[in-house]
């Protein structure tokens, strides 16, 4: 524990290169949320919401109503994109074991940092909880539509939470492996 900073060069290397290419794919996994989903609790919850029938949404066949709605013209060319629950489960099955082994591949370099046990303990459960999060957000949105909104924050804020745990680990390994190291060696030349 804690010996990552001081640990021989292809270690340290090793560490901050992973973090770095993580880095890379959480940037087009954002980018494929934006593209797909939304990074709102509402777009979260309209992606993933059961999808209803036209002939399901009308209350009375005999009965026929006009209703005016205003429409988006800048929306008019841009498709909704959703999420259905055979495609729920799919990206459930892959990503929810990608998130374990990214939590737990987070914590092993955070176990290496010169970390008191309370921030490790911190780390562990927010990369951990955040995959949780996440999931469980998109489940509560696609099963309980009423509260989609609600299960839409859930989302986003696991999301968040993922991205705060990686960017922490990221930056104490840099700062701990790199920027100090380099103080230190130039304090002792």
């Amino acid at each position: 524990m804690g010996k990552l900073p001081t640990g021989p060069l292809e270690v340290r290397l090793a560490a901050t290169l992973f973090l770095l290419l993580l880095g890379v794919a959480n940037l087009f996994g954002a980018w494929e949320v934006r593209n797909f989903a939304s990074f709102t609790p509402r777009g979260v919850a309209r992606t993933v919401a059961v999808e209803e029938h036209p002939a399901m949404a009308m209350p009375d066949h005999e009965s026929t109503t006009i209703e005016e709605k205003p429409i988006d013209l800048a929306g008019l060319d841009r498709p909704h994109h959703t999420i259905g629950r055979d495609l729920l489960v799919q990206d459930t099955h892959v990503h929810v074991p990608v998130y374990a082994l990214t939590a737990a591949a987070l914590c092993l370099i955070a176990f290496g940092l010169a970390l008191s046990s309370a921030v490790r303990v911190a780390l562990v459960a927010l990369a951990f909880v955040a995959p949780l999060l996440d999931f469980a957000g998109l489940w509560g949105a696609h099963l309980v539509p009423r509260l989609g909104l609600f299960f839409g924050g859930v989302t986003v804020a696991g999301g968040l939470a993922m991205g705060l745990a990686y960017l922490i680990v990221l930056w104490l390994t840099l700062f701990q492996c790199w920027i100090s190291r380099s103080k230190k060696e130039l304090d002792h030349a």
